[in-house]
């Protein structure tokens, strides 16, 4: 039978608490159970340590406590809500690590953030050079952070309630890139694939202004003009997969 150590008498001294459980009338400072946030006792609690029930900082970080699974008999202090509340502004919006708000999907976002918008030439100008270079360099393989930074960037440049749009509109403008250098790669080495050494006469003739000047927007997504009529629409652009975006997060 594997040997079991019961660790609260430390933790509890650690708080300076004095009973060995974490009931309702432990004297644990500032711990309580997430049922009783809204009693009178707790709410004074929050408020003697400077912090606004009435916040949509406090509101924000309470809405995803409860969806991350903090409830009813669960366990939070006042101390981890007061941590917490420093990662969104005064509008209750989440500040990533790079400063930035609006980059988190939430039920009233949903995927209405799924449009192609206005996005800076520089950013898709950076963006297809990255893909270029991934070809002629790394055999097709990407470089992960500096898609990433490039997203970064761009996101710098726009207004907080568009980052999400553009970094979706900017994530087709790639794979519409990616499958250009893709297709004229197969079309000179049909068993070509990622990893393989990429004839360098395949692609140097692509450029950005190229692969755009083949591509109308259809709904939320590009698609390639047929090469037969302007006004045939034949190959929709592949949404690949992108792992590197974790702003999306």
């Amino acid at each position: 039978m594997p040997n079991i150590t019961n660790y609260s008498p430390l933790i509890q001294s650690m708080f300076g608490g004095k009973r060995t459980s974490w009931g309702t009338e432990s004297t644990l400072p500032g711990v309580f159970q997430f049922s009783q946030l809204n009693s009178s006792s707790i709410q004074s609690q929050l408020k003697a340590a400077g912090i606004d029930t009435g916040s949509k900082r406090y509101k924000a970080v309470i809405e995803q406590m409860k969806k991350t699974g903090c409830t009813g008999n669960m366990f939070t202090n006042v101390q981890s809500i007061k941590n917490l509340m420093k990662n969104y502004n005064s509008r209750g919006e989440f500040v990533d690590s790079d400063g930035l708000t609006g980059l988190i999907i939430t039920d009233e976002t949903g995927d209405n953030y799924k449009k192609i918008i206005d996005i800076p030439e520089s950013s898709k100008d950076k963006m297809f050079e990255a893909v270029r270079d991934s070809f002629l360099h790394r055999n097709g393989m990407g470089d992960r952070k500096g898609d990433t930074e490039i997203f970064t960037d761009m996101y710098r440049q726009m207004k907080s309630d568009d980052r999400l749009s553009a970094g979706y509109t900017l994530r087709q403008y790639r794979s519409a890139y990616v499958q250009t250098f893709k297709s004229a790669i197969k079309g000179v080495d049909p068993t070509w694939d990622y990893g393989k050494v990429v004839p360098s006469d395949a692609i140097n003739s692509i450029t950005r202004e190229s692969v755009e000047s083949q591509l109308t927007q259809s709904g939320n997504t590009f698609v390639k003009r047929s090469s037969v009529s302007s006004s045939t629409l034949d190959i929709q652009v592949l949404l690949l997969p992108i792992f590197f975006d974790l702003k999306l997060f």
